[in-house]
């Protein structure tokens, strides 16, 4: 499920100082980690507004290193260029979660040299694609002062109405680095004195560069001669890109009403679940009730809803058989639905406990994402349900509880026990009572 999600990326732009000669020395200072940030969104207040009375904060981790300089026994370099200055960057590795960032602030620091209090030089941060023609992701612009340039400088994507925020990039499979960095514009009198780390700490895969041209780019440390590399932090500060988790959802047969009962273990952006009802998987699809949802939780959550029938609702020979499904919103208006389960609505006791076989069966993850399994429970009982490999292994726990008599179906998510499950015979074990029986699953990757 979706959440207008406010995700804050911490850069730590080079913090570059130059020589006034264009040549490059050394401070025997080592490099320190700074103390880590909490950052937080100007936009907070619109997130709380689309999020609606019942919306809760998202989670947050801080936080994430991108990229950062992790040596302690490099010194620090110095490099002067007239305004205006080269483009220097840095290549980071954005992981998925940045996909929807929508602010980012970068950690910049340099010192503006032969200008006056009133100058107005002109920063301008930057985040290009890492691959030629080094296309323009987002440009932004601030005014340089006089002397030490160091803070944040916060990149501000625009807000669409209602309350939009639109992400800086879009991360694709085969894309995931960028390059960022800034330059100084301005008069030209004036000189801008940029910090290196020295030695490298990258030489074997180069992460700092000179924009040669607009559209090459070449090693910080062939551009400067020397072996050096930006002193250069990235940090995300972000929500936990948490969906609406369903881990179960099962329905029980009692003698005049199916309980359909569901569990979450995460939920983002909830509004509420609305369970659905059909005499077949293709519809039409009928609204029974609706239940509100948890807003934003890593809490496992259990859900229940006892929907009433009686046998006389269906034809002569025709089967007792009711789909239900669930559908569930966000609070931005998102809609999501859950696979539908089948209920038989027969007489419980007159074939005792059963397993079923498990449906589609072949499971090929290709195409499914779960396999149904539906078990009647003839006397109130403790159940067990596991899923075991070929050597007997137990790789997951469906049912382990009390039930009441009734006909039960729950499911099997293979992805979530791991995602290098091989292609091969599985074997689904139900334990209840002195009952104990077992059914084979096949999966095809």
């Amino acid at each position: 499920m979706k959440l207008t999600r406010i995700i804050l990326l911490t850069l730590f732009l080079p913090v570059m100082c130059f020589a006034q000669n264009g040549t490059v020395h050394d401070e025997a200072a080592g490099l320190q980690q700074d103390p880590p940030l909490s950052v937080f969104s100007p936009f907070a207040h619109l997130t709380t507004a689309s999020m609606a009375k019942n919306a809760t904060a998202a989670p947050f981790v801080c936080p994430l290193f991108l990229y950062y300089q992790n040596g302690s026994s490099a010194s620090y370099s110095f490099f002067t260029e007239s305004v205006p200055t080269s483009d220097w960057a840095t290549k980071i590795t954005v992981p998925t979660q940045a996909s929807v960032c929508t602010v980012w602030t970068v950690d910049i620091d340099f010192e503006l040299l032969n200008a006056s209090v009133t100058a107005k030089d002109t920063i301008r941060i930057f985040i290009r694609e890492a691959f030629p023609p080094y296309a323009d992701v987002y440009n932004t612009w601030f005014l340089a002062r006089a002397g030490q340039n160091q803070g944040h400088f916060e990149i501000d994507p625009p807000v669409v109405p209602p309350f939009n925020l639109r992400p800086i990039i879009n991360i694709t499979q085969s894309r995931h680095e960028f390059l960022i960095g800034y330059r100084v514009i301005g008069n030209a009198t004036h000189s801008v004195k940029f910090r290196f780390t020295s030695p490298s700490l990258n030489a074997a895969a180069p992460r700092s560069f000179k924009f040669a041209t607009r559209s090459s780019i070449i090693p910080a440390s062939t551009a400067i001669g020397s072996s050096v590399d930006q002193v250069f932090e990235a940090r995300l500060c972000c929500d936990l890109p948490i969906p609406v988790e369903l881990s179960t959802f099962s329905a029980v047969v009692e003698s005049d009403a199916v309980r359909l009962l569901w569990r979450t273990e995460t939920e983002t952006n909830n509004f509420n679940f609305e369970v659905q009802r059909a005499r077949n998987p293709q519809g039409p699809w009928e609204s029974r009730a609706f239940l509100p949802g948890h807003g934003t939780t890593t809490i496992p959550q259990d859900y229940s809803f006892r929907d009433p029938f009686a046998l006389s609702e269906f034809m002569p020979g025709e089967a007792p058989v009711y789909w239900y499904r669930l559908v569930q919103r966000d609070f931005d208006g998102t809609i999501n639905d859950f696979a539908p389960i089948q209920v038989l609505v027969a007489d419980i006791a007159e074939s005792g406990f059963e397993l079923s076989d498990a449906f589609p069966n072949p499971l090929s993850l290709s195409v499914h994402d779960h396999a149904s399994i539906r078990y009647r429970v003839a006397q109130d009982a403790n159940v067990r349900i596991s899923v075991h490999d070929m050597l007997g292994r137990e790789l997951a726990v469906l049912v382990d509880q009390f039930h009441p008599a009734g006909v039960f179906e729950n499911a099997w998510y293979p992805d979530r026990v791991s995602t290098s499950l091989y292609s091969g015979q599985y074997f689904i074990r139900m334990q209840a009572g002195t009952f104990n029986t077992v059914r084979k699953l096949s999966i095809v990757r």
